[in-house]
């Protein structure tokens, strides 16, 4: 058996690296449209929590007054 044990082991190339330049464009446009739709839930439950707190506040203002 030959000796390996002064090899190297090879380097796996990473995930873009193996991607060709318009493969590479594509996967940015799409991780960019799901972040762009993650922002857009957030905005969502921000400005349903916001409306809830305003309507608590409302109710507290009519309820005393």
């Amino acid at each position: 058996m030959a000796d390996n044990g002064d090899d190297l082991p090879e380097q796996r190339a990473g995930f873009l690296a193996r991607l060709s330049a318009t493969e590479t464009i594509i996967v940015a446009i799409i991780a960019m449209i799901a972040l762009a739709g993650l922002m857009l839930i957030g905005k969502g439950f921000y400005m349903k929590a916001k409306t809830e707190l305003f309507a608590v506040e409302y109710a507290a203002r009519n309820a005393v007054g």
